[in-house]
């Protein structure tokens, strides 16, 4: 029988061998046992699935990511996951873009399980960590699972977007959980020079991004074309859902608007398109290709006001329809970032930057901050 040992030693190697873990990070994972940190956790059917049998323990140091709680979906009779421990070639690869040296401070948004901020408190010293999660019962978990491995790191209950004041300034800032910008707390509380790796995401599409503070009041940093598709940063402990509210799924089909396009249906199934238009157009819902009124097509709307998009595409020539509607113009803004794309030659997710402001302002740009697209 495989000892935990054996297990981490093994996911350390293949860890290695996929080129996602930095040879000064290889000693935190081969030590750090991840089945304390996540003693059980859920299948794809729901099933509570425990580490302490053999298929179990197998399941939490194979590179996969783990979901280990939910809650009541508002919208619906189903489970939502609330928290999980992520994919360790996900977690190895940002630590590595993290940097550190070994006495730098870092804030760690998003505590969950506490694996990640058990390998930072191993890499650095547990004096130099802090981590914050919304919910205080995971972090009560987090502490007592850490301290009973020997490592008592600084812990808060709280809103992670706020970062913790009292704590800073943070050489370095890394947050698993995914935020649709950097918050402007984070930019206040960072050292100068000091670095945040962060999951930018909307509902479209999902890219790390390392950004560097270059000033008083901003970062700016290159995307990675890594996606994180970390759970987001919740605004309340009570409701799983991201804005803390249930979602406005109310449409005012009235009175819609026509138009027709260029644009390729395989468009949104493009990845890099898809995270550009969510930048370019901020709180846009899932994609869906189940139009209201039935057919083949795309149906696109907005979270907050719910505007809506119905796409159809054409024949082999001909041009595909749209109707739209709601209280925003949404299709001239998707249409519009689609002609940007196009007339820039389809750039890949790494050739766009970002650079963040501490009064909520940001600046997309391609290949240099001095081209400003966004």
């Amino acid at each position: 029988m495989n000892t935990w040992q054996q297990h981490a030693a093994e996911l350390t190697q293949e860890l290695t061998r996929k080129g996602a873990l930095a040879p000064s990070w290889r000693d935190a994972f081969a030590s750090t046992p991840r089945h304390v940190f996540v003693p059980s956790f859920y299948d794809d059917d729901n099933n509570r699935v425990g580490a302490d049998s053999p298929a179990g323990l197998a399941a939490v140091y194979a590179d996969d990511s783990l979901v280990t709680q939910v809650a009541s979906h508002p919208g619906g009779d189903f489970l939502w996951p609330t928290s999980s421990s992520t994919r360790p070639s996900l977690m190895a690869q940002m630590l590595g873009l993290l940097d550190v040296n070994d006495e730098q401070t870092v804030l760690e948004v998003g505590t969950g399980t506490g694996y990640n901020a058990a390998l930072l408190c191993h890499r650095l010293g547990d004096r130099n960590v802090t981590s914050i999660d919304i919910d205080a019962g995971l972090v009560e978990a987090a502490r007592a699972r850490l301290a009973g491995i020997g490592f008592y790191p600084y812990l808060f209950v709280g809103d992670g977007a706020q970062g913790v004041a009292q704590r800073a300034p943070f050489g370095r800032i890394i947050a698993t959980a995914g935020v649709a910008a950097i918050p402007p707390a984070w930019i206040g509380q960072l050292a100068d020079d000091g670095v945040i790796v962060a999951d930018i995401r909307g509902e479209l599409a999902s890219a790390l991004i390392v950004a560097t503070k270059n000033g008083p009041h901003q970062v700016r940093g290159r995307f990675h074309d890594i996606p994180g598709h970390f759970m987001w940063l919740r605004a309340r402990p009570d409701h799983p859902l991201r804005h803390g509210a249930d979602p406005a799924t109310t449409f005012d089909f009235t009175d819609p608007q026509h138009a027709t396009t260029d644009m390729p249906a395989d468009a949104f199934d493009s990845r890099e398109f898809r995270f550009l238009l969510q930048l370019a157009v901020p709180g846009l819902g899932p994609i869906s290709s189940h139009l209201p009124e039935g057919g083949e097509g795309v149906f696109l709307r907005a979270e907050d006001d719910c505007s809506w998009v119905q796409y159809r595409p054409g024949d082999d020539n001909g041009k595909a329809t749209v109707i739209y509607g709601g209280p925003r113009q949404l299709w001239p803004q998707v249409e519009d970032t689609w002609q940007r794309w196009s007339r820039w030659q389809y750039p890949g997710i790494r050739r766009f930057g970002m650079t963040a402001f501490d009064d909520g302002r940001r600046q997309i740009w391609l290949d240099h901050d001095y081209a400003v697209v966004l």
